[in-house]
C-alpha cells in the first residue's frame, strides 16, 4: 500500500513559537517579511513564490498591516499563530473550487465543540482577532473561520523534521478520513524532509475491511487513551481493545491485587465507564476497588513517573523494579519506561552496542522480547512500533553472540596461559 495516501492539503497550525511561514522551521524573530513584516527564516523563504506564505496570507496581511509586536514575538505562546493555518483553509477554499468540495467533506464537531467550550477558545484566539483586531471582518466571517478551526482540531496529524525544528500539524485529505482503532491496520510514516505520507497495510486487510489508524498513543492505557480522544477528536472511542478489561490481553490498565500479594491482576468491571469499580480476575479473590482509589494511585505514579530524570538509567530500572509489584509488568506507565530504554541501550553516547556488557546486552534482550510482546498485540503486523523493536532485538543478540564468543576465546587463552610449562 506503499504512496497510497499523500500529503494533498499542507496547512499547518504552529504550537505556539515563532515560526518561519513558508518551511515552518523555528526562528528568532531577526529576519521579517519585507511585505508583511512577519518572521520568515531567510530572504531565500521571502522568495519562494511557491511557498505557503506567499500564496496564502502575505498580500492580505500587508494591506491590513497586520503582523505581531517584537513583545508578542517574545512571548512564550504568542497565540497570533493560531490564526495562519485557519485562515489559509478559508482561502484556500475561497479560491480553489475543487479543493473546496475536499474541505467540505471534512468533519468539524461543531455542536460537540460549542458543548464542551472549545468553540469559545476558537473565538477567543482565532475568530476575533482576524476579523477585529486584523480588520478582516468583511472578508471572513465567524461560521468559516470556526470551521476551519474544527477542520484542524478533528483532523489534522502533528507532523516534524528529523532534528525536530518544525512543529506543526498538517491536514492529510485522505489519511483522516481513515477510521480510529486503537489497534491499526496500517502504519503511517511521514518523511520528516518533505512531509509526504505514507500509509502501508501493517497486516492483510480484505476487501471491503475497514482501513483504521490510531488517533491516539498506542502505549497509553485505555482511561488516558480514550479521555485524549475525547478531548481531541471529540468521540468515545469503544473499539474492542477499548471495551475489554484486559486491552486484549496485554494488561496496560491491569494493576496487582494487593489481597493476591500479585499473584493476579485487578481490572476494570466496565472499562468504558472511567467510574466503574475494579475488581480482582482470582476466582477465590474477587476484590473490588473504587475508581476514586484508582485514580489516585494512578496520578501519583504518573507524576513521579514524569519527575524521573531519563539521564539516569538506573533511577529508571529502580523505578520498574520497584513499582512492579503494584502495576502489571505491561502497565502503560512501566512500559513506557521501558521503551525509553530498550532504544537508549545500544543507540546513546556511551550506550553503543559495541561498548555494552553482556549483562546490559541481555538487558536489551529482555526489554525487546517483553514490548514486542505487547507489539503483537497492540500493533501487529508491519507496524513501526513492531519493526523497530525487531531490528534493536536482531542486532543485540548479534552483539551478544560476539560479546560471548569475545569472553570465551578470552577465557580459552588465559587458560593456555596458566598451563604452559
Amino acid at each position: 500500500m506503499k504512496n497510497l495516501l499523500g500529503l494533498i492539503l499542507e496547512h499547518y497550525y504552529f504550537f505556539g513559537k515563532q515560526v518561519c511561514l513558508t518551511c515552518y522551521r523555528r526562528v528568532d524573530g531577526s529576519y521579517l517579511c519585507p511585505r508583511c513584516q512577519w518572521p520568515l527564516c531567510s530572504e531565500t523563504c521571502w522568495q519562494s513564490e511557491d511557498g505557503p506564505h506567499q500564496r496564502y496570507e502575505c498580500e492580505l496581511l500587508a494591506s491590513k498591516h497586520v503582523h505581531p509586536t517584537m513583545e508578542e514575538l517574545k512571548q512564550d505562546d504568542c497565540r497570533l499563530y493560531d490564526c495562519i493555518a485557519p485562515l489559509r483553509i478559508v482561502l484556500d477554499g475561497q479560491r480553489n473550487p475543487e479543493r473546496s468540495r475536499l474541505w467540505l467533506g471534512l468533519e468539524d464537531h461543531r455542536m460537540y465543540r460549542k458543548k464542551i467550550g472549545i468553540w469559545q477558545i476558537d473565538k477567543h484566539t482565532v475568530v476575533d482577532p482576524v476579523r477585529v483586531k486584523w480588520q478582516l471582518g468583511d472578508r471572513f466571517g465567524d461560521d468559516e473561520l470556526q470551521r476551519a478551526c474544527g477542520i484542524l482540531e478533528v483532523n489534522a496529524f502533528e507532523v516534524c523534521d528529523e532534528d525536530k525544528s518544525i512543529s506543526a500539524r498538517a491536514v492529510y485529505s485522505h489519511a483522516c478520513l481513515m477510521a480510529h482503532d486503537c489497534v491499526p491496520n496500517t502504519a503511517c510514516t511521514v518523511n520528516p524532509a518533505t512531509q509526504k505520507m505514507t500509509v502501508r497495510a501493517a497486516v492483510d486487510i480484505s476487501a471491503g475491511q475497514m482501513i483504521t489508524t490510531s488517533y491516539t498513543f498506542t502505549l497509553d492505557g485505555t482511561l488516558r487513551r480514550r479521555a485524549h480522544l475525547k478531548e481531541t477528536k471529540f468521540f468515545d472511542c469503544c473499539c474492542p481493545r477499548c471495551s475489554d478489561p484486559t486491552e486484549l490481553g496485554s494488561h496496560l490498565s491491569s494493576l496487582a491485587c494487593p489481597r493476591c500479594s500479585g499473584r493476579n491482576y485487578t481490572v476494570p468491571e466496565d472499562p468504558l465507564n472511567p467510574e466503574s469499580y475494579w475488581k480482582c480476575q482470582g476466582e477465590q479473590c474477587g476484590n473490588r476497588i473504587g475508581p476514586s482509589q484508582v485514580n489516585q494511585l494512578l496520578t501519583c505514579l504518573q507524576r513521579k513517573a514524569d519527575e524521573l530524570n531519563y539521564d539516569d538509567t538506573r533511577g529508571l530500572e529502580i523505578f520498574i523494579e520497584t513499582w512492579s509489584s503494584i502495576l502489571h509488568p505491561n502497565h502503560s506507565i512501566l512500559i513506557g519506561i521501558k521503551y525509553y530504554l530498550c532504544h537508549f541501550y545500544g543507540n546513546a553516547p556511551g550506550y553503543q552496542l559495541r561498548e555494552m556488557p553482556l549483562h546490559l546486552l541481555a538487558r536489551k534482550m529482555k526489554l525487546c522480547e517483553e514490548l514486542l510482546g505487547v507489539a503483537l498485540i497492540l500493533e501487529p503486523g508491519a507496524s513501526n512500533f513492531h519493526c523497530s523493536l525487531i531490528r534493536e532485538l536482531e542486532l543485540t543478540e548479534r552483539e551478544f553472540a560476539r560479546g560471548q564468543t569475545s569472553e570465551e576465546d578470552n577465557e580459552t587463552t588465559d587458560f593456555e596461559d596458566d598451563n604452559r610449562p
